[in-house]
């Protein structure tokens, strides 16, 4: 099995309005073949993963989120709250104007493109009855009437690359004041077969296990159980079920990684 590696550190990504700044609280990132994208002060960035000046994609009123490359790296997704309300934006990877995708009033989360890009997996509270809980929705490239994914709630989600099964968070503790928590509400990761109807707990753990990420027979995810007690990637094997920690870091905890064709970004004490 081929063993992704991990981008750790390795770019030091300066806002090119303030040459030389050591900028941080870089957010959210994701990575392509070529570039990798992120949050900074509400706007989508991207910058070469070779490292060199980050470029801001667009620069409409209103604050971006959780940016997701399509699986050619060609077009950004993303969550824009352009009218007071957070909804599904496409644009160009190298820039121009954004095309609106969803259009309901509740918030909607930007999570992951299906395998052939043609459809986007969303979060959104838009049918769950409650503002707090959101459920997993498919929505067309092209817009369209979203199709509600058939499980009670989600929060994070990933679709493998067969597009046949889901992996899921029910419930998420991502933005919470405080860590290290274990009891009830501690997030689990789901395996649900969308051909069968199925799920499964696959980490059913009392830490906290959030951001599934699929790699052929291995899915990543972050999780705070190893004895650093800090969010660290650790792979579950899907053959065997096996699980290993991967990054070991033991001051700052790792936030909203993504992953790409090789590679996994994550932010770090405000760094990506």
């Amino acid at each position: 099995m081929r063993k992704i590696s991990c981008l750790i550190a390795l770019f030091l990504l300066v806002a090119p309005l303030y040459a030389g700044v050591d900028a941080r609280m870089l957010r959210q990132p994701d990575v392509s073949q070529n570039q990798i994208a992120f949050v900074y002060a509400g706007d989508i960035w991207t910058v070469p993963k070779t490292g060199g000046t980050a470029r801001r994609l667009s620069s409409p009123r209103g604050e971006e989120s959780f940016p997701r490359f399509s699986p050619d790296g060609s077009w950004i997704a993303f969550s824009g709250n352009y009218d007071g309300n957070e909804d599904v934006y496409v644009v160009s990877a190298d820039g121009g104007p954004v095309r609106r995708i969803t259009h309901h009033p509740h918030s909607d989360r930007m999570l992951d493109w299906y395998p052939q890009g043609e459809a986007l997996l969303y979060a959104s509270a838009m049918r769950s009855g409650r503002q707090r809980f959101r459920q997993l929705y498919r929505v067309p490239i092209q817009g369209g009437l979203p199709g509600k994914v058939p499980i009670p709630y989600g929060e994070f989600g990933a679709i493998s690359p067969d597009g046949n099964t889901l992996a899921y968070m029910p419930k998420s503790r991502d933005g919470r004041s405080w860590k290290r928590y274990r009891g009830g509400w501690a997030p689990d990761i789901w395996l649900h077969q969308l051909w069968r109807g199925t799920a499964e707990n696959i980490t059913n753990h009392p830490a906290n296990d959030s951001h599934p990420m699929w790699h052929g027979d291995t899915l990543y995810f972050l999780s705070d159980r190893g004895p650093e007690q800090r969010y660290n990637i650790w792979a579950y094997n899907l053959e065997n079920r096996r699980t290993r920690q991967v990054t070991k870091f033991d001051r700052f905890d790792i936030h909203y990684p993504a992953i790409g064709p090789s590679e996994i970004v994550f932010e770090a004490a405000g760094r990506i």
